[in-house]
């Protein structure tokens, strides 16, 4: 795997070469990855590096090392992503949208559970993809990530515990 990897790695800074891309990144790369792909990489660091992050994920070390690396760390599945297969999220507390935690911080801040967890993501310097069809939800979204409405910093450093 390893190997395919930084051939697909290779071809990507060929494209940028060939003026055909700007940038390049990389998705569900853990730490062990990228310190592989960088031992050969023409091009370092990658742009970006998707990955699932939600408070059930936080990949901490992987955003330390991508924060030290400038590598942009962009969430997907920030509510929580899906358990269908996995059947952890009983294990877990449940649902992270219906944790007694995430909705009393919601409540506290005047939010949906929603807008906290987006929020937590990007108090972590992390770059947010939440995905909806409503309209509503993307203004909701929106100032999660903007912080538009949130008074003074967005949450508290009780509030990302």
């Amino acid at each position: 795997m390893a190997a395919l990897r930084a051939e697909t790695w290779r071809a990507m800074e060929d494209a940028v070469y060939a003026g055909k891309c700007r940038a390049i990144g990389v998705s569900n790369f853990a730490v062990g990855h990228l310190r592989a792909l960088k031992e050969n990489a023409r091009i370092w660091p990658p742009a970006v590096n998707q990955v699932e992050l939600h408070p059930y994920s936080p990949q901490t070390e992987l955003v330390q090392y991508c924060r030290e690396e400038g590598i942009i760390v962009e969430a997907y599945a920030s509510l929580g992503g899906q358990d269908s297969g996995k059947k952890t999220w009983r294990v877990l507390g449940g649902p992270l949208m219906e944790r007694d935690e995430v909705r009393r911080v919601a409540q506290k801040h005047g939010r949906t559970a929603a807008q906290v967890l987006l929020r937590w993501a990007v108090q972590r310097g992390c770059a947010v993809i939440p995905k909806s069809t409503n309209v509503e939800h993307m203004k909701l979204n929106l100032e999660a990530v903007s912080g538009v409405h949130w008074v003074g910093d967005g949450l508290d450093e009780e509030d990302m515990t």
